[in-house]
């Protein structure tokens, strides 16, 4: 009954599901007016709420009618049917035949896909809240060079529904600096088509402080404001505050959002001293904001360096880290309604660091994260990163600050092999104590390909 009233309500103010088609008028052919009669039968079935009947109506007319004008139209509300009597996965399976596109050439094709897939989206978030009996979501995430092949994919999938999973996050391959292949998106919506067979949400990680799996322009990168360069070997990091990496990023989440994902995890800064790298462009746009000219002397110089206390930081310091912040926050909340343009039921979760969470102003000076900021402009959905042990007092005042249940995730990291599968290493996790409570999101670490 939860579950059915769940799935009810999901449905967007916005958009409009099909009304119930009025009777039409005889056809002259004899087939077609018995396969009219059929439809007609099933959808006053439909209304007079004998849904069994409906559904076997409509799975017949489906069945028999194959070059019938109104296949997709019968599909829908054998879709419908079979929501109203509670088989979510059978219902699911019409919706996947129409939003692939298979009846767009039915009468009113495309406008039962547009419908199909945006119920697609709705029942895998209510599956996703509702299944193996957790109040709370488990995510697995590894990288996508680490999933299985294709072949096998399908029965990994369902081992991982089987154990509890209720969504997937992929991260982009690293790639080095220099390259230009980017992300692999057919590969992406494979593995998005075949998450969201198996009822799955489909995520992908990225990491806008690397920019991992994304080509990158030397200009891109930032350096110790106080002249000392970053070093080498894959530490450096980029301008997030740099418009054209942004608008580049922005392009390639818009591709993203065409290959089914159903949402973003933006990977916590590795590094630290976020407050103590700017880049021409930064400190340009900088000085636009605030007015005058600046250097990088002045922003940090020796008075402003990691290791002395916060308060003896210059005005200018800490002027210059929020407005670093808050143009990192700004360019989360684009690329959530970049998302949402496409499929309005996106999620976008930020990754932040738990130390941030107990000292605000070390969090903003060392990783840029503003969780004030980032609850307020980007839909709340933090994930605490390695959170280990459990601090539940902190996490209990990041959960009455967002207001909103279940938008809360604790990030674990495990390492997995061929004598200890990823099903093994997920239910010791999830047994463990202190768990039950949150969102988890089980980062795996792997140096081989996933059993």
């Amino acid at each position: 009954m939860v579950l059915s009233l769940l799935l009810s309500a999901c449905v967007a103010p916005p958009h409009r599901t099909p009304p119930v088609p009025t009777p039409r008028a005889p056809y002259d052919h004899p087939a077609r007016d018995a396969q009219s009669r059929l439809l007609q039968e099933a959808h006053r079935a439909f209304a007079q709420e004998r849904y069994r009947a409906a559904a076997l109506f409509f799975h017949r007319f489906a069945d028999d009618a194959l070059d019938s004008p109104r296949l997709a139209e019968a599909r829908w509300w054998l879709g419908r049917t079979y929501e109203q009597i509670g088989d979510y996965p059978a219902a699911m399976e019409q919706y996947r035949i129409i939003a692939a596109g298979m009846e767009r050439g039915q009468q009113d094709g495309v406008r039962y896909e547009g419908h199909a897939l945006h119920r697609l989206d709705e029942l895998r978030q209510a599956q996703a809240d509702q299944r193996s009996g957790r109040s709370s979501q488990l995510a697995l995430r590894l990288r996508i060079d680490r999933l299985p092949p294709l072949p096998t994919l399908a029965s990994w999938f369902e081992e991982l529904v089987q154990a509890g999973v209720t969504a997937l996050v992929i991260d982009p391959e690293p790639v080095p600096m220099s390259d230009r292949t980017g992300v692999d998106v057919e590969t992406i919506r494979a593995g998005a088509a075949e998450a969201h067979r198996h009822g799955l949400l489909y995520w992908i990680g990225l990491d806008l402080h690397r920019g991992m799996g994304r080509a990158v322009r030397p200009e891109w990168a930032v350096r110790r404001c106080h002249g000392m360069a970053e070093d080498g070997g894959g530490g450096s990091t980029l301008d997030v505050t740099n418009p054209a990496y942004q608008a580049s990023v922005e392009e390639m989440v818009r591709t993203l959002s065409g290959a089914g994902i159903d949402g973003l995890v933006l990977a916590a800064r590795s590094a630290d001293r976020f407050a103590d790298e700017c880049s021409v462009e930064s400190l340009r746009e900088f000085a636009r904001s605030f007015g005058g000219n600046l250097t990088p002397e002045s922003l940090s110089g020796a008075a402003a360096l990691p290791g002395e206390g916060v308060q003896e930081r210059p005005v200018q310091y800490w002027r210059w880290a929020g407005w670093k912040a808050r143009s990192y926050v700004q360019w989360a909340a684009r690329l959530r309604k970049v998302l949402r343009a496409a499929r309005p039921t996106a999620t976008l979760l930020t990754e932040i660091h738990p130390s941030t969470l107990t000292a605000a102003l070390q969090g903003l000076e060392q990783f840029g994260e503003d969780v004030v900021e980032l609850v307020a402009q980007t839909g709340g959905w933090i994930v605490i990163r390695d959170v280990e042990p459990i601090d539940e007092q902190a996490l209990e005042k990041l959960n009455r600050q967002i207001g909103t249940k279940g938008r809360v995730w604790v990030e674990r990291s495990v390492k997995a092999a061929q004598d200890r599968p990823v099903m093994t290493v997920v239910r010791e996790l999830i047994a463990g104590a202190g768990l039950d409570r949150w969102n988890v999101l089980i980062r795996i670490e792997s140096g081989e390909d996933l059993p």
